[in-house]
């Protein structure tokens, strides 16, 4: 059955692909290849080096393949589909987001359906690891209906979602979130970022929903949670800083009676040369990691591929100590 998905999903994109690209490239990393479609992906190549108090491991590994399709249909509706596959992930390519969005340009209103990344968390990172508040807040693959504001610098938005994690003998629409951002420049050196989010069931985001499954993804009683980000920027430097975290005790599954919760803080800098260089310090509260730094050294190719060179360290909660060096290839198109 899973050579069967995969074979079916492989063979959708290269039914996509085989459509003649007649149109020049409507923009960074967009092509159009019909009037009002464009695709763009991303694939990156990671090769790691891994050191723990046990011993050491390397790996080569595909580590991210993405296809994005966008088709605007009218001047007020369009829509916006993902393919994704990922090495660390279940090792198929799975539909990641699709949904039908509709907004006309001179309104600031929006609404949204389909499947679709929850708007809770921001995980602005200049490091090639994904930040702990994205492994603790990331909330996909969920059918949603979401409508919103947009008028710069302001976004604000309510959603509603069935979540897998479910109170006991329910099955409902269950879970809310909502958010609020402002970013914008203030002038050509200085820009900035600032927003927050709120979700009514956390124990639904990826990093989460595990802890429930001896419980056959039922809980008593729901628990929120919530998110802040600060992104400033001045001339060559960008600091990012977000906070992530559960309002209160789970009361049942694995995680009862923790609290998680995750920070990021990293500074960023472009050299005059296509050159970027990211800090991080990191760390979670019962989430089994304690502490994580590191640094990440970027060379850019060409316009849309980059080379990047990451060390990473990290204390987990057991005080278990790794050290991890990445060398990753990326390219956009």
């Amino acid at each position: 059955m899973r050579k069967l998905k995969n074979s079916i999903s492989l063979a959708c994109v290269a039914m996509l692909l085989a459509v003649p690209v007649t149109a020049a490239e409507s923009g960074a990393g967009k092509i159009e290849i019909v009037k009002g479609v464009t695709l763009s992906g991303l694939v990156e190549v990671e090769g790691s080096y891994v050191d723990t108090e046990d011993g050491s491991s390397t790996d080569l590994s595909l580590a991210t393949f993405e296809l994005d399709l966008d088709a605007k249909v009218t001047d007020w509706l369009r829509a916006h589909a993902v393919l994704l596959y990922e090495e660390d992930g279940d090792d198929d390519l799975i539909v990641d987001e699709a949904y039908i969005r509709m907004k006309k340009e001179e309104m600031p209103f929006f609404a949204e359906a389909g499947r679709m990344t929850q708007a809770f968390g921001n995980f602005a990172t200049g490091m090639v690891s994904d930040p702990l508040t994205l492994e603790l807040g990331e909330t996909k693959h969920h059918a949603t209906l979401r409508v919103g504001y947009e008028a710069d610098p302001f976004t604000a938005s309510v959603a509603v979602m069935k979540g897998d994690v479910q109170k006991i003998g329910k099955e409902d629409i269950n879970t809310i979130v909502a958010s609020i951002s402002a970013a914008g420049e203030v002038n050509e050196s200085i820009r900035y970022g600032l927003g927050a989010s709120y979700i009514s069931n956390i124990a639904d985001t990826d990093g989460l929903q595990e802890s429930y499954d001896s419980s056959f993804g039922e809980t008593s009683d729901f628990v929120g949670g919530y998110s802040i980000y600060g992104i400033a920027g001045f001339g060559s430097f960008d600091f990012r800083v977000e906070y992530l975290a559960a309002a209160g005790e789970f009361s049942d599954g694995d995680m009862a009676g923790l609290k998680p919760q995750a920070y990021n803080f990293e500074i960023g800098y472009d050299f005059s040369l296509p050159l970027h260089f990211a800090l991080r310090y990191a760390g979670a509260e019962d989430f089994g990691i304690e502490e994580q730094y590191g640094a990440t050294l970027a060379y850019d190719l060409a316009e849309q591929a980059t080379v990047a060179l990451e060390y990473l360290h990290q204390k987990n909660d057991d005080l278990a100590k790794s050290d991890m060096v990445t060398l990753q290839l990326a390219m956009e198109f």
